[in-house]
């Protein structure tokens, strides 16, 4: 069972602990686009989809595409 994470443009986010090296802090960045269902894990019974998120990083600028599992919301648009 996964739990659907939406995001939208403009939210606020954070990297889940999971994926951040141990020599540095959380990144936190802002969404500037989303591809619905872009993102395909593929399981032992059948694949699954996620979100694929475009983040801006505001730490350092950089521009990163990751699932939106390994996201979380910080700050919400609405």
């Amino acid at each position: 069972m996964s739990i659907e994470k939406i995001f939208k443009i403009g939210d606020i986010v954070t990297e889940e602990e999971l994926i951040v090296p141990p020599d540095r802090s959380r990144w936190n960045g802002i969404v500037i686009s989303i591809e619905k269902d872009a993102w395909v894990f593929t399981t032992i019974k059948n694949p699954e989809t996620q979100d694929r998120i475009t983040v801006l990083w505001l730490d350092n600028g950089i521009t990163e595409e990751l699932p939106a599992s390994v996201l979380l919301l910080w700050y919400s648009t609405n």
